[in-house]
């Protein structure tokens, strides 16, 4: 009789263990079932990803007085970087005196039509890459921050005034002069603009915005 209670009991402790191994397989990599077939998320990949869509040059429209830097890389031999600056036509040039339509274009866009004149005539094979350097505004006149502006996307004049810190109380908020990179000049009244968005203009890289003063 007591054999058989050792036995039962030895069967009982087998089965207890048997369930303890089962239940610890289905679950993996840190409380994953073994069933779940997603992905576990990795921060760093993730918050790389949002950096790249951020900085995707192929989004980045070139504008009339931008600094960029073209390279010429999968070539026999190397071919130094050329700094330039996108001249008051839209266009750049670069070796072998070829001129490009830079102007309205994104980086992406530039990339594949500078590839396309390149090879075969000139190369067998080229790849360009194309970085676009910091691109600013300038804020003066009666602000209380004059200053130079990281551009970072679409901005209006008013928007650039408050970015330096508003008008002083000096300002004559009735003029205000925009000059672009290439020289054109515009004059915005300031209060109309406030109620008339078609006035608030909108400010590009290397523009210059100059707020006057009242005479009284």
């Amino acid at each position: 009789m007591e054999n058989m209670k050792f036995f039962g009991r030895g069967i009982a402790g087998l089965a207890l263990i048997l369930v303890g191994i089962l239940l610890g397989g289905c679950e993996t990599d840190g409380g994953r079932y073994a069933g779940d077939t997603s992905t576990p998320t990795n921060t760093a990949d993730a918050t790389n990803e949002v950096a790249n869509a951020r900085l995707d040059p192929t989004t980045t429209l070139l504008r009339v007085g931008d600094k960029i830097t073209v390279g010429f890389a999968d070539v026999v031999q190397t071919i130094p970087p050329i700094d330039t600056i996108v001249q008051e036509d839209g266009s750049i040039t670069l070796i072998y005196n070829q001129k490009f339509q830079a102007a309205g274009k994104t980086i992406g866009a530039l990339q594949t039509e500078i590839r396309d004149r390149y090879v075969p005539q000139y190369f067998k094979f080229m790849t360009p890459t194309i970085n676009s350097q910091e691109r600013f505004y300038f804020v003066s006149g009666q602000v209380k921050g004059e200053s130079r502006q990281v551009y970072t996307g679409y901005m209006t004049v008013l928007g650039a005034i408050t970015s330096a810190g508003g008008y002083t109380d000096f300002a004559n908020k009735h003029k205000i002069r925009v000059t672009r990179a290439n020289g054109q000049q515009f004059m915005v009244d300031g209060v109309k603009a406030l109620t008339h968005p078609e006035l608030n203009i909108q400010i590009f890289p290397g523009d210059e915005i100059f707020v006057f003063k009242r005479l009284w």
